[in-house]
């Protein structure tokens, strides 16, 4: 099992030693995280495993599914490195914004790892859809929310007969040098 987090500008300055991987955010709708590049080049330099995330608006919140991929592209730069969908907005979006990013990254040259979202939120906007049709599974399943040693976490959720997901987000009380952060495990 591996152990990562999940950062962006809220983590600035983040220190990614013990760490085996890290997802890092580019972009939040049109919003280029100004953190990316030192996220990124520190936990390279820390010798995690990297791989990125957009946090997908709907486009009544101001702007299209297509414009946003431009913009994660952008802050990608000529970076090989796959995108997580983080698909959460308190708006809702539809099967078919989701649809619309992955076509949208794949034709940008980008590989989409997959989804990220919470079993209550993918059924309330995404009804009975898989997120497996996206790619892979980053499932954010706090259950009482503790840091705990990632070893005594035991067996993995699949709430709702999802697919068991290659990372898991089990807490986002996790505290590092002061700095809280998401944690995460993946086989």
């Amino acid at each position: 099992m591996r152990f990562g987090v999940d950062v962006s500008e809220y983590q600035r300055g983040f220190d990614f030693t013990g760490f085996d991987f890290a997802i890092i955010r580019t972009t939040d709708g049109t919003y280029r995280d100004p953190c990316f590049e030192q996220l990124l080049l520190d936990a390279t330099t820390a010798g995690c495993v990297t791989s990125t995330y957009h946090f997908l608006r709907a486009p009544s919140e101001g702007t299209t599914v297509q414009r946003q991929v431009e913009v994660a592209c952008e802050v990608l730069v000529d970076t090989q490195l796959p995108m997580w969908l983080d698909v959460e907005s308190p708006v809702g979006l539809t099967l078919d914004d989701v649809h619309t990013a992955v076509e949208c990254f794949t034709q940008a040259g980008v590989e989409v790892a997959g989804v990220y979202t919470n079993a209550w939120y993918w059924r309330r906007h995404m009804g009975l859809a898989s997120p497996a049709q996206f790619g892979e599974l980053w499932l954010a399943h706090w259950g009482d929310n503790t840091v705990t040693d990632p070893a005594q976490l035991g067996k993995w959720p699949r709430p709702l007969g999802f697919p068991e997901p290659a990372v898991w987000q089990f807490t986002s009380r996790g505290r590092v040098g002061g700095i809280e952060v998401d944690l995460n495990v993946a086989r």
